[in-house]
């Protein structure tokens, strides 16, 4: 018969081995990290901003219907145009033989109020070469003022 304080000894010495087994395990799980570029560009217009506005900017892959790859977004509250942006993408996402598209939209009060749109078709071979400058354009609606 083991005395108390082996079967302690033994216990503690089987979860060390667990433990050490798990971590090595959950090591060499984890994915390769992609390399992660910026898209800069400039939404353009000569009109001021309505007040308390919210901006979507985002990288669409237009070969996977519009599928979006990236995406920037923020409150517009006092804003005027022009206003800068930057896409923060992983180059794992990025394919060589699709086209991909800068779409903006500027909401307001949950209504699409002005929209602009730039092409980006060169990512796959230099990923942060887009430097673009977008238009943005009134959207006419019964909802706009």
């Amino acid at each position: 018969m083991m005395k108390y304080n082996n079967q302690w000894c033994l216990f503690l010495t089987l979860i060390c081995v667990f433990l050490s087994r798990g971590g090595l395990a959950q090591t060499q799980a984890q994915p390769i990290e992609s390399p992660i570029h910026n898209l800069t560009g400039t939404l353009l217009g000569d009109y001021p901003l309505p007040k308390k506005v919210f901006v979507v900017v985002t990288l669409n892959d237009q070969t996977q219907h519009n599928q979006v790859v990236a995406k920037y977004q923020f409150y517009g509250d006092g804003l005027t145009l022009p206003i800068d942006f930057q896409l923060s993408y992983a180059q794992s996402n990025i394919r060589q033989n699709h086209r991909y598209r800068i779409q903006a939209e500027i909401f307001e009060r949950g209504h699409v109020r002005y929209t602009g749109a730039g092409s980006a078709t060169e990512l796959a071979l230099e990923p942060s070469v887009y430097d673009g400058q977008i238009r943005m354009t009134s959207v006419k609606s019964a909802s706009s003022h």
